[in-house]
């Protein structure tokens, strides 16, 4: 799966009529302060026409050599009208306040915000579109489609429990994008109904619960210290060992609304046959 990308783009390159015009950087010069919309635009051939991201646009790996125009919560306005882009993109409500203080200054600004796999490609069609790649991201979505259509059938009978955060505790509804990965990973959330897509719940809850899988998505926590939480001896995951964190699965490929997300669930995929064998 670490290959994943490299082939993907020979597929793309290859695939590509060799009518579609390429994205000249002296055409569009774009700025993106979203790291799923990064790796999307890169996906499609036009990083050369990225003249700026947020600190968090670090896939590509090459993509780390561009300018920084602040974090994903706090982009510094003043840096991106300097550097006179054609287009900005970005995504989410978080940066709702950003979006209205460009458009105010006369700069042209996209915002995607996919919560579905149905709405990932449509927003890959949608800036595919945006920068004249539409035969790529022709290409990008079918390929997509084609990896999670080749998986393998599951029940649904595998349960998991996603930790996105500690303090509070913090999970996935099914409502949320990660909640319609699980699905397609033939996974069942053990939170499928929460007030918001991504809300807290309590430790109780979840031992109630007894996941089969146990999938913490940021640093900072080993599967031992979920072992010795208080109470959590009698779930089915921490008796099975089947806690997986960070060195286990990195969480980009599962909590980003972009091209590898194929890639991640053919991941829990995996997991979830490992479980049940």
């Amino acid at each position: 799966m670490i290959r994943f990308l490299p082939l993907f783009m020979l597929v793309i390159i290859t695939g590509c009529s060799t009518q579609e015009q390429n994205i000249d950087s002296t055409e569009q010069s774009i700025i993106i302060l979203s790291p799923e919309i990064a790796e999307i635009v890169c996906a499609l051939g036009a990083e050369q026409s990225i003249i700026g991201i947020t600190q968090e646009c670090d896939y590509p790996p090459s993509l780390r050599k561009k300018p920084i125009v602040g974090s994903f919560s706090s982009p510094n306005v003043e840096r991106i009208v300097q550097s006179r882009p054609d287009l900005v993109l970005l995504s989410g409500m978080e940066q709702d306040m950003i979006k209205h203080s460009l458009e105010n200054l006369d700069i042209e600004v996209y915002q995607y915000f996919p919560n579905s796999l149905d709405s990932l490609y449509q927003t890959i069609i949608s800036i595919g579109s945006l920068l004249d790649l539409s035969n790529r991201a022709d290409s990008l979505v079918h390929y997509m489609k084609n990896e999670i259509n080749s998986l393998p059938p599951h029940n649904h009978f595998t349960s998991i429990f996603v930790e996105i955060y500690h303090s509070p505790l913090m999970t996935v509804s099914d409502n949320s994008f990660v909640g319609d990965v699980l699905d397609h990973a033939g996974l069942t959330n053990i939170f499928p109904d929460l007030p918001r897509e991504y809300c807290a719940v309590s430790s109780e809850k979840i031992v109630e619960m007894n996941p089969d899988i146990i999938l913490i998505t940021y640093p900072g926590v080993s599967s031992q210290d979920v072992k010795e939480r208080l109470g959590w001896n009698v779930i089915s995951a921490v008796q099975k060992d089947q806690i997986y964190t960070v060195e286990d699965i990195n969480p980009d490929i599962i909590l980003r609304a972009g091209p590898r997300i194929s890639e991640g669930i053919q991941r829990l995929s995996q997991i979830a046959t490992m479980t049940n064998e």
